[in-house]
């Protein structure tokens, strides 16, 4: 019958993606609940609750099940009477504004494809006395930033393999950077060389390759059963596949048919289920690689050698590449690396603007703090931040 009683239900956030750090002003998860009642309903409390979940499958002998691990609960009440007694909500149009704010340091959402290790959802929740709950959800993302994101003198990591084959075949292979952004497209170098001539380069296979490990405290009649104090879940996938065949004329290679030089580019997946960061907790624990096959054929067609080489990347999340919105716009690597701005010119902070005006003074007199404090004022107004309080008790708004 409650539901009946309501004629829509909304719970829309301001940000369904939220990027946080310590160096950064506090960060809140807002938005907004809207209730349209048809008539006036009996409500107990209306709240809005902040949950973070941790989930992995757990193998049984005859079924499978997912186990679950809650990480982080904050609550802000909404509505509710003084006496914490049921009150009467009027029909009509209802619209309650909460803010949420997070703590500096936060596990991060672990997503991606075939799995949902780490979760946050919002929660509005209609409590009604002696009956079931009212529950509007949404999902929203919570990242932690990197610290590669705000490291403006990070040098870039470059990663270069270099070999000699048994087949007599010289190699080098390298990335720009072992660092490199959720989203993004990044060039791969290659060289082959081989020392005898029959050798040929047939096909190069560029590989992205994610393993993941989760684990969970095994429950007591686990431990006691299978003397385990965890329980694992493990998979391996794989991300981006291309291979370039070089008996085509089209093959991209700079050259003679003594030796291949070329550049191949690899481009991660731009959805956030599809794909997740590195990252190593208690529970959880991510590693990218990129893996490169190179064949080479006689001039009959056998295939006389094939090399195969690992080179363990990592993949962040960054606000420059994944909006609000939680949508993904992938760039180039190379493209943000040109694009990085260094930090204001140091005549340029605020401080400079105190001390410009009292240098300024002293040359037509004595400044005087009013003159400071305009500044000051005038220069934070753009920086402030507008905080929101809890909301009031029904009561006080009805």
């Amino acid at each position: 019958m409650f539901r009946e009683h309501i004629t829509s239900s909304e719970l829309s956030l301001d940000q369904a993606c939220i990027f946080i750090s310590e160096e950064r002003h506090p960060a809140s998860v807002t938005g907004r609940l809207n209730l349209s009642l048809a008539q006036v309903v009996s409500v107990k409390s209306i709240k809005v609750r902040l949950r973070g979940k941790f989930a992995m499958p757990v193998e049984g002998v005859f079924s499978s099940e997912i186990r679950e691990q809650i990480t982080f609960e904050r609550e802000q009440p909404l509505a509710s009477s003084k006496t914490l007694n049921a009150f009467q909500m009027p029909a009509g149009e209802h619209a309650f504004l909460f803010d949420i704010p997070l703590p500096s340091k936060i596990f991060d959402t672990a997503t991606g494809a075939n799995h949902q290790y780490h979760t946050y959802r919002v929660e509005a929740i209609i409590e009604r006395r002696l009956k079931s709950d009212f529950v509007v959800s949404q999902p929203v993302r919570i990242y932690q930033v990197s610290d590669l994101e705000t490291s403006y003198l990070r040098p870039h990591c470059p990663l270069t393999l270099e070999g000699h084959s048994n087949e007599n075949i010289q190699y080098c292979l390298s990335i720009t950077d072992r660092n490199v952004p959720f989203g993004c497209t990044f060039p791969v170098e290659c060289w082959f060389a081989p020392l005898l001539k029959y050798a040929k380069l047939n096909t190069v296979t560029t590989k992205v390759i994610e393993k993941q490990t989760a684990r969970m405290d095994a429950t007591a009649a686990e431990s006691a059963r299978y003397n385990m104090r965890f329980i694992t879940a493990a998979q391996t996938q794989t991300l981006f596949s291309k291979t370039i065949d070089f008996s085509r004329e089209e093959s991209p290679v700079d050259g003679s048919d003594i030796e291949w030089r070329f550049t191949t580019p690899v481009s991660l997946p731009q959805s956030l289920d599809g794909c997740s960061q590195s990252m190593s907790t208690g529970h959880i624990k991510i590693t990218h690689q990129l893996s490169i096959t190179a064949e080479f054929r006689d001039e009959d067609g056998n295939v006389t050698a094939v090399i195969t080489e690992v080179m363990p990347f990592k993949i962040h999340m960054t606000p420059n590449v994944i909006g609000e919105d939680a949508s993904v716009h992938g760039q180039d690597i190379q493209h943000i690396q040109r694009n990085k701005s260094p930090p204001p010119a140091y005549g340029d902070r605020f401080s400079d603007s105190i001390v410009a005006v009292a240098t300024e003074a002293n040359l037509c007199g004595h400044p005087t703090i009013a003159d400071i404090e305009s500044t000051r004022s005038s220069t934070e107004q753009s920086t402030s931040i507008h905080a929101t309080q809890p909301a009031p008790r029904y009561e006080e708004v009805a």
